[in-house]
C-alpha cells in the first residue's frame, strides 16, 4: 500500500536531509514549489512540513521559510544509505565512517536463515561494523549475505570498508538489482556489548532496525540489523530502492 501523499512528501524531504543533499541552515523549498512539484493541495504539503517539524528536522522562521536545523544525530535505515550510495559513489556523508569489526564465514542462526531463505547452519558472509560521526559512535551493525552472493562478492569477507556500501556491491558484483526493502523497528535495554561499543552507560534504551532487501524476483539479496541510542527518529516503512 502506497503512503499517503504527506508522507511520500516528509519521506523524499527527510532523505535528502539525511543524505546531506539539504544542510543545516538551507531553505526547504516553499509550499507553493512543493504544491506544483507534487500536484497537491497546499494542506497536504502542510502536514509533511508538520511532520519533519515533530521530527525537529526543520523550524519554520518568519519572513525566511521553513530550514533545516542543526544536523542532529539521525539514525538512517540501510535504504537511506543505499541510495546515497547509488547517487554519490559512497555510503557515508561527510564526517562519517565505519570501523569494520568483523568480516567472516559463520552458521546462520535462525533469524538469519528466515531472512535469506537459507537453511539454519548454512554458511552465510557476517559483517560487523560500528558507525561513528567523528569520533563519536553513533550505530553497530551487522549484516548477512549467503554464500552464493558471498563467493561473487569477496570483499564482503573482508575486514575493510566497503565504501559504496556492501548492498551496492553486491548489486555491482552480481547484477542483482534491490527492488524493495522492508524494515521493522523497535526499542529494548542495550546489552553489554551494545553498551561497550556505542561508549554507553547502561542501563540505556536502544533502537533495533531488521532490514532485507529484495531484488526484483523477491528474493532476499541481504540482512542487516542495525542498533542505535535512543533520542533518533524511527520509521516502519516498505519501499522501492531501484531507480
Amino acid at each position: 500500500m502506497a503512503l499517503p501523499k504527506y508522507d511520500q512528501i516528509a519521506a523524499d524531504l527527510r532523505g535528502q536531509i539525511v543524505r546531506g543533499d539539504l544542510k543545516p541552515g538551507d531553505v526547504l523549498p516553499s509550499e507553493r514549489e512543493l504544491t506544483e512539484r507534487w500536484k497537491v493541495a497546499r494542506a497536504t504539503v502542510v502536514r509533511a512540513i508538520q511532520v519533519l517539524r515533530q521530527e525537529e528536522l526543520v523550524e519554520t522562521r518568519q519572513g525566511v521559510g521553513t530550514l533545516v536545523r542543526e544536523r542532529l544525530p539521525l539514525a538512517r535505515t540501510a535504504g537511506e544509505r543505499y541510495r546515497t550510495a547509488r547517487a554519490t559513489g559512497f555510503i557515508y556523508t561527510a564526517g562519517e565512517h565505519a570501523d569494520i569489526l568483523s568480516a567472516e564465514m559463520v552458521p546462520a542462526p535462525e533469524d538469519v536463515a528466515t531472512a535469506l531463505g537459507v537453511a539454519a547452519g548454512d554458511q552465510v558472509a557476517h559483517r560487523h561494523r560500528v558507525t561513528r560521526e567523528g569520533e563519536t559512535a553513533t550505530a553497530t551493525s551487522f549484516s548477512w549475505f549467503t554464500a552464493e552472493v558471498a563467493g561473487a562478492a569477496p570483499r564482503l569477507l573482508q575486514a575493510e570498508r566497503v565504501r559504496e556500501g556492501t548492498t551496492r556491491y553486491v548489486e555491482m558484483q552480481t547484477g542483482r538489482t534491490p527492488h524493495t526493502g522492508r524494515d521493522w523497528w523497535t526499542a529494548r535495554l542495550a546489552t553489554a556489548d551494545e553498551l561497550r561499543i556505542l561508549e554507553l552507560e547502561g542501563p540505556q534504551a536502544v533502537g533495533e532496525v531488521r532490514h532485507i532487501a529484495y531484488d526484483a524476483d523477491g528474493l532476499p539479496l541481504a540482512y542487516e540489523v542495525g542498533v542505535v541510542p535512543a533520542g533518533r527518529w524511527s520509521r516502519t516503512e516498505e519501499y522501492p530502492m531501484g531507480s
